[in-house]
């Protein structure tokens, strides 16, 4: 019964897991979902708190990040879509969302996402918020292992969703040369917690914006780089999976930004927010209707 369940995203990275478009006024989700739950930033986003604080889920104030509402998160197209299918009948357990991402910010050696970032919590607007993101997610995951351990139910994990890496394609080669084992560290970390859930990393395909930044080719070649790490953790872990936005419908190669980026050539429009909401959950349902594979 979907009662007994419960189905969670988790959605971690940089400013395309924060989402930098605007809702309209008209998609906004103002009304609070009865089925779909978040984590509002005010009473989550601390080191000491002890249990966490769900509400009804809402596209503003859900992002334990920067302070950045109405993005058209693939969170918030997610939870739209899935409060939807519910609306028309799906069996569908209430669904938990995680959204913890703030823009710029990569996993190598001077940004928010490296294990080593000294332990800190500011929150804020892009340019004013610093948190060490690493441990932050680490306690908001431990709360939320304890929370269904002592809710009872029965977990249909989507993934951990991470869609991050444009910054450190623009670091130095130096800065690369650790990124898989700071990849094994920060995924390891997350298992220790809630198990071997799966992890899908959205694969990088700005390469106009790299060569916007860096004439030369280099930022190109280290965002290939990053890609080539993905597929090395993907290959030695069936539990990781690579997300490729080039199948969307709206890709067009050859063109600039390709038809899936915004003017800026990196940042996803809402249309492909929607559509990533979208595959992931078709594929979720697809799981479970089939009673095998968990996204």
């Amino acid at each position: 019964m979907a009662g007994d369940k419960a189905a969670v995203f988790i959605l971690l990275g940089q400013s395309n897991a924060v989402g930098r478009g605007r809702m309209e006024e008209q998609e906004q989700i103002v009304v609070p979902l009865k089925n779909v739950y978040g984590l509002d930033r005010d009473p989550n986003l601390s080191f000491s708190e002890q249990r966490l604080v769900w509400s009804h889920f809402r596209s503003s104030g859900m992002n334990l990040g920067e302070t950045a509402d109405h993005t058209g998160s693939v969170s918030d197209y997610l939870a739209k879509l899935y409060q939807e299918q519910i609306d028309r009948g799906a069996g569908l357990p209430d669904l938990y969302t995680v959204q913890i991402a703030v823009g710029s910010q990569g996993v190598t050696r001077r940004y928010m996402w490296n294990p080593e970032y000294g332990k800190k919590l500011i929150p804020g607007a892009l340019g004013t918020v610093d948190i060490a993101l690493y441990p932050f997610t680490l306690h908001i995951f431990q709360l939320l292992a304890d929370f269904f351990r002592q809710e009872n139910k029965e977990l249909e994990v989507m993934g951990i969703h991470w869609i991050g890496g444009e910054n450190d394609a623009c670091e130095d080669r130096g800065a690369l040369l650790p990124l898989k084992s700071i990849y094994c560290e920060i995924f390891s970390g997350f298992r220790r917690i809630l198990g071997e859930v799966p992890i899908i990393l959205h694969r990088l395909v700005c390469a106009d914006r790299m060569n916007d930044l860096d004439p030369s080719g280099q930022y190109l070649r280290n965002m290939h780089e990053i890609n080539a790490v993905f597929e090395q953790l993907a290959a030695a872990d069936p539990g990781i999976r690579i997300f490729d936005p080039t199948a969307a419908p709206y890709y067009i190669p050859g063109i600039r930004g390709n038809g899936i980026f915004q003017s800026d050539a990196v940042h996803f429009t809402k249309e492909m927010n929607r559509w990533k909401a979208e595959k992931i959950l078709s594929d979720f349902m697809n799981g479970l209707c089939g009673g095998a594979g968990r996204q």
